[in-house]
């Protein structure tokens, strides 16, 4: 299987009065096209790791390298434009600009990039395809306040999507959302990996939604204390 993200001795630590060691001698392989779990208490590196593999971040020492790519060969220009091409982002909190509808939202990424598709049409018609995938479609014109707090949500998985990546990163994605709520965006995860081939790597302390996935890397004090494989 093609191995889209390699992490080797990956350290790092945050230097203060007093020195953090936050990730400690991180190896790792993720699968291209599956669904991951990063699991793990607070303050156990977990979003820490997930930084380092958006490329947020630089490691003290170590290698990653993400669709053949190693990104510590590569200045802070060629890392924005990478991240840019290759990763997509979702948070716990859905970073929604106002004053622009879920439609302009969805395709803010596409303007500031425009790395894959060709021109605004495509990218409004991607942007349909996206919403429609996560039922939000006749929400497009509305602006974020008018609109609930899953909705929110699903409009920043398109948001996060609309430049093809073929990495997304979320950070406790459903962390202000209701257990419905929770579900159904785990549900859409599971979707858009399915029609879209997308690898998703999905930092959470929820041990059902680390447990709906491919694999479960579960970190303590900044190692992997363990990896279960759940299919």
């Amino acid at each position: 299987m093609n191995k889209i993200i390699i992490v080797k001795n990956l350290t790092k630590i945050y230097e203060d009065k007093v020195p953090t060691l936050a990730l400690d001698n991180i190896n790792l392989e993720i699968e291209d096209g599956y669904v991951y779990s990063i699991y793990g208490q607070s303050g156990s590196g977990k979003t820490t790791l997930l930084n380092m593999l958006g490329c947020l971040d630089s490691p003290t020492s170590g290698e990653i390298i993400i669709d053949n790519q190693n990104i510590n060969n590569l200045d802070q220009k060629e890392l924005a434009d990478f991240r840019n091409k290759k990763i997509g982002f979702i948070f716990q909190f859905h970073y929604l600009i106002p004053e622009f509808n879920i439609l302009e939202n969805i395709l803010m990424p596409f303007y500031i990039s425009k790395s894959k598709i060709k021109n605004v049409n495509e990218a409004k018609s991607k942007a349909i395809e996206l919403a429609k995938i996560t039922d939000i479609e006749d929400i497009l014109f509305k602006y974020p306040d008018y609109v609930s707090g899953g909705q929110r949500q699903r409009a920043a998985i398109c948001r996060a999507l609309i430049n093809e990546p073929k990495i997304v990163l979320a950070d406790e994605p459903t962390g202000n959302l209701d257990s419905k709520n929770t579900e159904i965006i785990i549900n859409l995860f599971m979707k858009i990996n399915k029609i879209k081939k997308t690898t998703f790597l999905i930092v959470t302390h929820n041990e059902k939604i680390a447990n709906n996935c491919k694999e479960k890397i579960e970190l303590r004090d900044g190692k992997i204390f363990n990896i279960t494989k759940n299919y």
